[in-house]
């Protein structure tokens, strides 16, 4: 909450699968969406996060401006992926509702959460499974002011077993959602109540960093509109 900045990359890099912490993550080193957006979870929100579909938000007087952020609305995210994560602050987490590709989980503790300053260990013995975040202002040296989702594309293998979708996602299927975006955007920012700008990018196999598709942005913002 509170974040001015919203960024969706179609992220078409696939990424070495030599360093993971298990085997069955190499299947999501390929497309992804990656969504950043420029603020940083709260020690609250990481416990929110863990604790999806009975979110911390409803106990909380303060938090009703955050409506929508981690129950029912993030579930969201597996019509796109089986393997959601995102790092903030200083932790790398990953979701695994099925408890079939991370190492150690169960239906009742379907996840990880790493320190990666406390662990810097991990960083070097896993580095291929972090490599995919790593973007500008992202340093694992350090915290990152920010929050970045990766959001593995199922693809159509992983879409014949799942059990939360049946829906695979391809490249262009993903670039046909953002291009839905990208129309609408604009008149989205009148009615959202502190994003001011909106980006869209494209990442290609082989690139340095992404290439901007589209953008937009309230010019004219101040501290009393805001």
């Amino acid at each position: 909450a509170g974040a001015r900045t919203v960024r969706f990359c179609l992220d078409q890099r696939v990424h070495k699968a030599e360093q993971l912490a298990d085997g069955s993550l190499a299947q999501f080193q390929g497309a992804s969406l990656l969504v950043y957006n420029d603020a940083m979870f709260t020690e609250e929100d990481f416990k929110s996060i863990q604790r999806i579909g009975d979110s911390l938000k409803k106990e909380s007087e303060s938090n009703k401006a955050k409506i929508g952020r981690f129950g029912i609305g993030f579930n969201a995210v597996y019509h796109w992926t089986d393997l959601p994560s995102f790092v903030s602050d200083r932790y790398l987490v990953m979701l695994d509702p099925q408890a079939r590709f991370l190492p150690n989980v169960n239906p009742s503790n379907p996840g990880k959460i790493v320190d990666w300053l406390k662990n810097r260990s991990m960083v070097t013995q896993f580095a291929d499974q972090f490599k995919p975040y790593e973007m500008k202002g992202l340093a694992w040296n350090r915290s990152f002011n920010g929050t970045l989702f990766r959001l593995p594309l199922r693809t159509r293998e992983q879409a014949e077993t799942s059990l939360l979708s049946k829906r695979s996602l391809s490249v262009e299927d993903a670039r046909g959602l953002l291009h839905n975006l990208q129309v609408e955007a604009s008149s989205m920012l009148l009615f959202l109540k502190n994003i001011e700008k909106i980006q869209i990018e494209e990442w290609l196999d082989g690139s340095a960093e992404p290439c901007s598709i589209f953008s937009c942005e309230i010019s004219n913002s101040s501290m009393d509109t805001r």
